[in-house]
């Protein structure tokens, strides 16, 4: 006969003298101290005319110790996995939104700006050092992804002094466009890496179309008079980063700003 309590199924099954005995259990969440008290029960209500083997039965309980110290080690095991992991998080958290330099392996590419490959197909790559800003982070199959942004270049401002308002410009050429988004007559002049020329006080260098300096200029009262200032002025730099993700490693990382 089967009868189950609390979730222990047991069977139950009667020697020649009538008496019952337990023929099996069966539960999962039979603990080694429910094993021990039911061998000891057992044995208090074995036939003593066919005694039972407690060999077999210390065997078995020592199986079941064994089970149940893996058992455990395996969910500290895991429970240690699962705090070096939050950990880990709670670190590379510390990363995110600050400005970095790390090497990584970028694709060499030809004159047509396609990724050179070897016999085998693999894209060919170089270490490249470059700068990122760290947007978040990740952890996935147990490693720590710093998702970033790679560093550009720079774009520098400019300001219409009389407004107050930022004007924009062509990078290319500097010329400056007028609010509506036509083209002045006017250019900002640009050096070699395409920011701002300045004369010897700072100040950035309006020319024509021809490249001849120009100075457009506005008029404020200041206290009753009358005074002129230069029109446009700098206005701060700009970072522009790559829109697309670049996936950072800790070891990566060989400067944090």
């Amino acid at each position: 006969m089967a009868t189950t309590t609390d979730g222990v199924s047991t069977s139950t099954a009667l020697t020649e003298n009538g008496t019952a005995y337990t023929a099996s259990v069966s539960n999962d969440k039979l603990s080694n101290e429910d094993f021990l008290k039911l061998m000891l029960q057992e044995l208090k209500l074995q036939d003593p005319t066919s005694p039972m083997d407690s060999n077999q039965m210390l065997q078995t309980q020592m199986q079941m110790s064994t089970m149940e110290t893996n058992l455990q080690m395996t969910n500290a095991m895991e429970s240690l996995k699962t705090s070096i992991a939050n950990m880990s998080l709670t670190n590379a958290m510390g990363f995110m939104g600050k400005k970095v330099d790390a090497v990584v392996d970028v694709p060499i590419k030809d004159d047509e700006g396609n990724p050179l490959e070897d016999e085998n197909g693999n894209t060919i790559t170089e270490k490249v050092r470059a700068s990122f800003h760290i947007g978040t982070v990740s952890i996935a199959d147990g490693v720590t992804n710093l998702e970033s942004y790679e560093l550009m270049g720079f774009k520098d401002n400019a300001v219409d002094i009389e407004t107050g308002k930022e004007i924009d410009y062509d990078p290319q050429t500097g010329q400056i466009k007028n609010s509506d988004g036509t083209l002045s007559e006017y250019y900002i002049k640009l050096d070699a890496s395409g920011m701002f020329a300045v004369d010897n006080e700072g100040k950035i260098i309006i020319t024509d179309a021809a490249g001849k300096i120009k100075n457009p200029t506005y008029t404020k009262d200041v206290n009753g008079l009358e005074v002129t200032e230069s029109k446009y002025g700098y206005a701060g730099t700009d970072e522009i980063y790559s829109p697309n993700v670049t996936n950072l490693k800790y070891e990566e990382i060989v400067k944090i700003y």
